[in-house]
């Protein structure tokens, strides 16, 4: 093998620059603190296996369980309500004594309702669905009619559901398959589970971006009125044709095409890459500039990569020019290229021409592979050029072990790679992570992207308990040294505060724990800082408010305390549900926004034409600036409520309400296919 472009790395041993822990602060006065908006116990459903018993929480449940705990496994990530022993499963806590085969998680709603099914059955949390085809009942992921990802939908071979609510007169056979597409079968486009409407007229489907129906043209949910549905016709799924104008994702390009028959899109993946009009090729509808033979053209999906008999070709953003180019690849090549022998492998980002291969990552170049080397670089499962399959081996995304050395992020660790192996926390959603050889266990925050030794941890006691660690002497989260290990019991956990708005809020976020150990109760606090308080020798719910709930008496088995939802919360989650006649609702409440005919800039045109600019604003330079107002656009489109929020004097305002009022009226904006009243704010700035 001869490698043309060698990129060489130098490597450093890795030092620890702490070998032990730090201990924990103490906290007398310390508190569960809220901010995750009514969230009892956790955010996410989660198992806490202790030494004989399990405890269930999720957003309002805490529930003490006794399964088989050899046997006993909980899922992860999206599956985390579920878990299984050697007698049958559990769901939200709840014990479901069925034949597990075939268990397959479907997904999940708002209400953290659970879809699931076996071989033989469907269900909803524990309930069986009926009358469902079992083996092709599916997620059917969709957009909804506004172009926000939509994950409510399911399918069978028969019918479109919305959740478990079948959708009458629905056909499940042929519903889209494509998850960035609305929600649509041969016969409708459907929201919230009903056939979608627009002034008693049900939306006919044109492609991903665009629906219509006899007189109006929809744009991802907007009215667009400058376009007649009769001129409207979909070249693919992105790509949309109006008059002779070619419009991509619903933008309008600068491709023209006078004969149809000559288009062709080349699609992967749900995803349009490459269209031409018979002459040119565009990507994204931009002509990419590059002469290219058409019938051999083709591309390579996930790579920024096509070809033709003449060459194989990279698009590469160019940073002096500020612009994407076209690069041609140094595959050498004495006949003209022939696609059969192409292939590309996505996760090193490698692409083989016959006995060549191009890294498209490092930009190196290799040439005379030999079969093995070829084969070995194709099952390649890592972003690493490795045609010999012994010089790397990935551990996860921050260790590799490459000639009998562990390392960090390309730098070599002094660790033991016989016994190095991370550590079981697999089932929590955290950057920190644990990892042990036989002399030393180690702490990794890979958002620091560092490392810490923690000598102070008996190796071959230790293991991790739920986002902590343990061994026979203390418990530990991160680095830190918290409380003594014997008798360690995890009674229940809270969410914590979850920060403000818009990234503003500094505070750390944080999250509480509630321990017992051979000497008590312990409150635990994890935070930029970790800190605990000692509770006492005897379980006080007085302690502390949230405490209330919790089911301590394991005498009682498997009965659920279920905490009430705060009631501000929930009122005002109800009001959302309901379609109030006289309600006003703000933009991102309804499914089509209100939108003035012919655009926003038409309607600041038409406020300029008429807005007279009085006269002491024209003397003093100094005095012009915006001038704010807010309305209702009502059902019939006309303006109401106008007020005037801010302006500059001298009547300025004034002016700016008198000219609102001659306004034309508004196509107004629609929630659940009906017109809706909608609040609309805007400035105008007088100049």
């Amino acid at each position: 093998m001869i490698r043309n472009f060698l990129i060489t790395f130098s490597f450093s041993l890795l030092f620890s620059c702490q070998n032990t822990s730090i201990s924990a602060l103490e906290d007398p006065a310390l508190k569960i603190e809220y901010g995750s908006g009514g969230c009892n116990f956790v955010e996410t459903p989660t198992y806490i296996v202790n030494k004989n018993y399990v405890v269930y929480q999720d957003f309002c449940t805490h529930m003490v369980i006794y399964p088989d705990l050899a046997s006993f496994k909980a899922r992860n990530k999206e599956e985390s309500a579920f878990a299984f022993d050697k007698n049958g499963m559990y769901v939200k806590g709840e014990f479901i004594k069925i034949d597990t085969s075939g268990f397959t998680f479907l997904g999940m709603n708002k209400e953290m309702d659970f879809l699931w099914k076996t071989k033989y059955k469907v269900f909803k949390n524990t309930a069986e669905l009926k009358n469902i085809d079992v083996a092709t009942f599916q997620p059917n992921p969709c957009k909804s009619n506004n172009g926000e990802v939509n994950d409510q939908y399911y399918k069978d071979k028969n019918f479109i559901y919305y959740f478990d609510k079948k959708t009458k007169g629905s056909d499940g056979a042929t519903a889209n398959t494509n998850p960035y597409d609305f929600c649509h079968d041969k016969n409708y486009i459907y929201f919230k589970g009903e056939v979608a409407i627009f002034g008693g007229e049900p939306y006919q489907y044109v492609n991903c971006d665009f629906f219509k129906t006899k007189k109006y043209v929809f744009r991802n949910g907007e009215l667009v009125d400058d376009m007649h549905p009769d001129n409207l016709k979909a070249l693919s799924g992105h790509y949309t044709r109006y008059n002779n104008d070619v419009y991509f994702r619903g933008n309008k390009t600068s491709m023209k095409i006078k004969n149809s028959s000559k288009v062709k899109v080349w699609t992967a993946d749900n995803y349009d890459f490459y269209i031409t009009d018979g002459k040119s090729i565009f990507k994204d509808g931009k002509e990419i500039d590059q002469k290219v033979d058409l019938p051999s053209f083709g591309f390579l999906s996930g790579a920024y990569c096509f070809y033709d008999k003449n060459g194989i070709y990279e698009r590469v953003y160019n940073q002096e020019s500020k612009k994407e180019i076209i690069e041609k690849l140094p595959f050498k090549n004495e006949e003209k290229i022939n696609s059969k022998y192409i292939s590309y492998n996505k996760f090193s980002g490698i692409i083989f021409y016959k006995n060549q291969a191009y890294a498209t990552r490092t930009k190196s170049f290799y040439e005379d592979l030999t079969q093995r080397e070829i084969a070995v670089g194709k099952a390649q499962k890592n972003d690493v050029d490795d045609f010999d399959g012994s010089n790397k081996v990935f551990i996860d995304y921050n260790f590799c072990k490459m000639y009998d050395r562990i390392y960090f992020r390309g730098k070599r660790t002094s660790f033991d790679a016989e016994t190095f192996v991370p550590m079981d926390n697999s089932d929590q959603y955290s950057e920190d992570k644990y990892y042990k050889d036989k002399n030393v266990v180690s702490y990794c925050n890979e958002r620091i992207r560092d490392i810490k030794k923690m000598s102070d941890i008996d190796v071959n006691s230790a293991r991790t308990f739920n986002i902590f660690l343990i061994d026979k002497n203390f418990l530990y989260c991160k680095n830190v040294k918290i409380i003594k290990s014997a008798g360690i019991e995890l009674l229940a956990s809270f969410s914590g505060y979850r920060g403000g708005f818009c990234g503003l809020d500094s505070t750390p976020t944080s999250d509480f724990y509630l321990f017992k150990n051979s000497e008590g109760f312990w409150l635990v606090k994890i935070s930029d800082k970790i800190s605990y308080r000692f509770l006492g020798k005897v379980f006080d719910r007085k302690w502390e408010p949230s405490f209330e709930a919790i089911n301590l008496a394991k005498k009682y088995g498997n009965n659920r305390t279920v905490a009430p939802q705060k009631k501000v919360k929930q009122e005002q989650n109800e009001n959302k549900s309901k379609t109030i006649d006289n309600e006003v609702y703000n933009a991102v409440a309804v499914q089509i926004q209100t939108k003035y005919p012919g655009g926003i800039q038409k309607f600041y045109a038409f406020i300029k034409k008429n807005y007279v600019i009085p006269k002491e604003i024209l003397d003093d330079e100094s005095s012009r600036g915006g001038v704010f107002a807010k309305f209702i656009i009502e059902k019939d489109g006309s303006l109401s409520k106008i007020e005037v929020l801010h302006d500059i004097g001298y009547g300025s305002g004034k002016e700016l309400e008198r000219v609102l009022k001659l306004s034309p009226n508004w196509i107004p904006a629609i929630k659940d296919g009906k017109p809706v009243r909608c609040l609309y704010s805007i400035p105008y700035y007088v100049q």
